[in-house]
């Protein structure tokens, strides 16, 4: 899990480095979001029943985190 959390947040840094500007902060916030239920749900596909809840992916979060969307342009200043 540590391999997979360490290439996901390679991908999101570089995804927020090139979408973070001023007046998209709703975007890369539901996009990073959208991501956490999507490693959710492949973690779940690892057994025939819904082995993870949000609690423990929290948890989960907690020991590898996910990197944070924030602003990197200021278009206005």
């Amino acid at each position: 899990i540590g391999d997979l959390i360490k290439q996901i947040n390679a991908k999101l840094a570089g995804h927020y480095r090139y979408y973070g500007v001023t007046d998209n902060s709703n975007g890369i916030h539901a996009f990073g979001y959208r991501i956490r239920r999507k490693i959710l749900e492949v973690l779940n596909r690892r057994s025939q029943k819904n082995s993870l809840t949000w609690e423990g992916f929290a948890k989960l979060e907690e020991r590898f985190p996910l990197v944070n969307a924030r602003i990197y342009v200021n278009i206005y200043g």
